[in-house]
């Protein structure tokens, strides 16, 4: 059964790599020029010598716009392939393809933890998470999503773990996860409220003294401040204020909500349809990634039409936080010339996060509304079919996701943003086949084994029932 199991495993993180390389090489992304944004310039900088810097709204210098790790991976990439070089990109993209590969062993991990012994619901939520197509096509782009969704996959599986062996040295190990995907998006960090979720839980499913669960979510916590607290110490040598990861809350609310946005950070211009049609007659994928990207530049960031060369030169004469804390102001101020405006888009933000967000022209091919509808359909319909105990073991996850959506509806949305969550939609969807599960039922002796059929359907029958009734033979 464990061979069987590992095979199982290994099969589809082999086949979650292999799809992701192909659209590597079939897209061709590592050819797109300007593909790489903020990330790209601050790894350069760190390999030319000068530090972790950009330049960000009118100055150039140290700067806290970005978490630490990405920007360092891609550095890394750089010193192996050349920096902005097409080499460089197709390491990264060939890495992040192979990292895809590991995130997909996080959700048979974690779909194990939320039903264990249910093949089903394991092999399911594995297929969702190797071959859906934002996932697949995450691996193809110099950005942090991937990265920060399988972190954050692994950091609940750790925890899930802390809760059901009570271990210390679980405990360290979810909390340098937590401290890594805060070190790669701060906003992740709120899945650190699904781990303490699943070790508390966890420790009351076994019957354990609150004490004990608190000790072990403290030692989480403190390992994950500890992760974290050299860059927070960083940012305040080089801004002279407390920074804590990003400094950018300010500058990405007014992003989301200024007078001129959409609720997101780009820009509706009608000439995109006509940079995607261009080239129509070109087949293939390649083609149509170019057109894309193509479209992508074109219609550009709300900071190209809301921001004039002195609004630049005054963020430009002042620190960096101060700078976001500047737009922060101007947005909340014309929140208030337009009373009701923040509410209409905080609701447009929640139908892009759950739909499509139109004001993205990758958003546009039918792949991906067709499949990101289709995720979020089966997300829901896992969580209504799933049998109650698989349901209360998925709070964790329904917490984190409820969480992280919740902050981006009222803030700023984006595609990417979703990606993150894409796992753990993955075994929600896995998890509605829990109520259709055939499974070898336990027997507590010899004796009851000689009275039980030993396969047999269950469908929304509740485990506590079935042990009982085993225990009732004689």
């Amino acid at each position: 059964m464990r061979n069987r199991q590992c095979r199982q495993d290994a099969g589809l993180v082999l086949l979650a790599i292999a799809v992701r390389a192909a659209a590597v090489l079939i897209l061709q992304s590592h050819h797109v020029p300007r593909s790489t944004y903020e990330h790209g310039e601050i790894a350069a900088n760190l390999l030319a010598g000068h530090g972790f810097s950009v330049r960000f709204l009118g100055a150039r210098g140290p700067t806290s716009q970005q978490a630490p790790i990405y920007p360092a991976l891609v550095a890394l990439a750089y010193a192996v392939g050349g920096t902005e070089t097409s080499a460089a990109l197709l390491t990264l993209e060939l890495a992040q393809a192979i990292l895809g590969g590991l995130l997909v062993l996080g959700v048979l991990h974690l779909a194990r933890e939320v039903a264990p012994h249910q093949r089903a619901v394991n092999v399911a939520a594995g297929l969702i998470a190797a071959l859906h197509p934002t996932l697949v096509y995450a691996a193809t782009h110099v950005q942090v999503s991937l990265l920060g969704a399988t972190l954050l996959t692994w950091t609940l599986v750790c925890a899930f773990r802390t809760g059901a062996s009570g271990g210390s040295a679980s405990a360290l190990t979810t909390g340098a996860l937590l401290a890594a995907v805060t070190l790669c998006d701060p906003i992740l960090a709120l899945g650190g409220t699904g781990a303490l979720w699943a070790i508390v839980q966890g420790r009351s499913a076994q019957g354990r003294s609150r004490a004990q669960a608190t000790r072990l979510a403290a030692l989480v916590v403190l390992t994950a401040a500890a992760g974290v607290a050299p860059w927070i110490v960083r940012n305040a040598l080089v801004h002279g204020e407390l920074v804590v990861i990003k400094s950018t809350f300010g500058y990405a609310f007014w992003q989301g909500n200024c007078a001129l946005s959409e609720g997101t950070d780009k820009v509706v211009r009608a000439s995109v349809e006509q940079v995607l049609d261009e080239g129509k007659s070109q087949s293939g994928l390649a083609s149509l990634n170019r057109r894309l990207w193509a479209a992508r530049h074109e219609a550009g960031y709300i900071d190209d039409i809301a921001l004039t060369r002195e609004d630049l030169k005054l963020l430009g004469s002042v620190s960096e936080p101060e700078r976001s804390r500047i737009l922060f102001r101007r947005a909340i101020d014309e929140l208030r010339d337009r009373p009701g405006r923040y509410w209409q888009l905080c609701l447009r933000r929640f139908r892009y996060f759950w739909l499509f967000d139109v004001t993205n022209p990758k958003t546009r091919v039918w792949v991906y509304r067709v499949s990101h509808l289709a995720l979020t359909m089966a997300a829901l319909l896992g969580l209504g079919l799933a049998t109650s105990d698989v349901r209360g073991r998925l709070w964790p996850t329904i917490v984190t996701v409820l969480l992280i959506a919740l902050f981006h509806t009222l803030t700023i949305v984006s595609a990417r943003f979703h990606i993150p969550l894409e796992p753990l939609l993955a075994v929600w969807a896995g998890a509605g086949l829990s109520c259709f599960e055939i499974e070898r039922m336990p027997s507590r002796s010899a004796a009851a084994r000689d009275h039980v059929v030993g396969v047999r359907l269950v469908c929304r029958l509740d485990r506590c029932k079935l042990v009982h009734r085993l225990r009732g033979l004689p």
